[in-house]
């Protein structure tokens, strides 16, 4: 009984949060992660979007936090993104993460980024083969120059992880977000390919 409930949610919230035309874009995410290290090197493309990010991350092995440096190309901009989390809690399915980002922007302003994120994943859960999650990131901004603070957007994900092999993963989810009134701004089609090595 607990399958077709989590089925039914996601298929719910993905279906409230965007039909198929109402895709903005498609994006793939690969990830190469050295276990022993706990660095991960990662690109970021996206099909009918003039955006590409370069992606080096560092887990903290035994600890809670992780470091991140994004190159983010948005056509001719360049623009560099330093992230820090924090795992906060998990408790069963839920999960929740505290993150923080300083991003430099060309042509821009520069901004701190509060953005944490509340999750739902159960373990115990198989839907189409896959293990179901929902995440829901909340994000406030800071702007350096003017000064200006508060509540800038939300970001959602829904979808599925196909865990391959032990050395391999494949994660097709649906990020929807909304604006500052919480309108639909952007959707799109995600597929993440995980190598550990």
């Amino acid at each position: 009984m607990k399958y077709i409930i989590t089925l039914i949610i996601l298929l719910s919230l993905t279906a409230t949060f965007a039909e198929a035309e109402d895709f903005d874009y498609v994006e793939t995410n690969t990830f190469v992660k050295h276990s022993d290290s706990g660095i991960t090197l990662g690109i970021r493309e996206n099909i009918n979007l003039d955006v590409s990010q370069i992606i080096v991350r560092k887990d903290f092995t035994g600890t809670p936090y992780r470091l991140e440096y994004r190159n983010v190309q948005k056509g001719e901009r360049e623009e560099h993104w330093f992230r820090a989390q924090m795992k906060g809690f998990r408790s069963g399915a839920l999960w929740f993460n505290h993150r923080i980002e300083h991003r430099i922007r060309e042509s821009k302003d520069n901004v701190f980024r509060y953005r944490p994120q509340f999750g739902y994943k159960p373990s115990n859960v198989t839907v189409f083969g896959g293990k179901p999650f929902i995440t829901v990131e909340p994000q406030f901004n800071l702007t350096y120059s003017s000064g200006k603070a508060g509540y800038s957007h939300l970001q959602t994900f829904t979808g599925l992880e196909y865990k391959v092999s032990d050395k391999f993963t494949v994660v097709p989810y649906v990020e929807v977000d909304f604006d500052k009134t919480f309108e639909k701004d952007v959707a799109f089609f995600i597929v993440d390919f995980k190598f550990k090595l």
